[in-house]
């Protein structure tokens, strides 16, 4: 049998080109949110954003600080609804911060790890378990982390049933 020799993989310069396109992009969005430094151009690319954001922006920051963009998730989770309304549009630019992909790297993951996925169940899952498969294998770093312990231990005190079939959990 012959060996099949496989030609080096080589990377598209332009696809460098345009990732390092997207990271300043989000770095700009990010730097935009961190710093406050407002950028009119960028805003205008995205319809999700408006020119309210100059006024809004400089506001938000005046009351809440954070040196990240995680920070500022965590302030806007604890808000009281009708505050977070206040900043509609500061909102709009933290979940684009956290939604856009700073490139396409981590959607051709999914769609590898689907591939991967659909190879090895074929046909023998419902779409809706495949999508909570394809959410457990994107996040098997968080999911590493799940103590399996405390959830069963939690699933058996939750019903006097599971407590009768179970025993004490330990």
């Amino acid at each position: 049998m012959s060996a099949r020799k496989q030609k080096p993989r080589t990377r598209d310069p332009s696809s460098t080109t345009e990732t390092m396109k997207d990271l300043d992009v989000q770095n700009k969005l990010s730097s935009m949110l961190l710093n406050g430094e407002y950028d009119a151009d960028l805003v205008s690319r995205y319809p999700e954003l408006s020119s309210k954001l100059e006024l809004s922006l400089p506001f938000f920051r005046g009351q809440f600080q954070s040196s990240s963009v995680e920070g500022y998730r965590q302030i806007f989770k604890a808000m009281n609804p009708s505050v977070r309304a206040m900043f509609g549009e500061v909102e709009a630019l933290l979940r684009l911060l956290l939604v856009s992909p700073a490139s396409s790297t981590e959607a051709e993951r999914s769609f590898s790890a689907l591939r991967r996925l659909k190879t090895w169940l074929r046909g023998t899952m419902t779409q809706r378990r495949l999508n909570h498969v394809m959410v457990c294998h994107i996040h098997r770093e968080r999911l590493a982390q799940v103590k399996l312990e405390e959830i069963a231990e939690q699933f058996v005190v939750s019903s006097d049933d599971r407590r009768r079939i179970f025993g004490r959990f330990q």
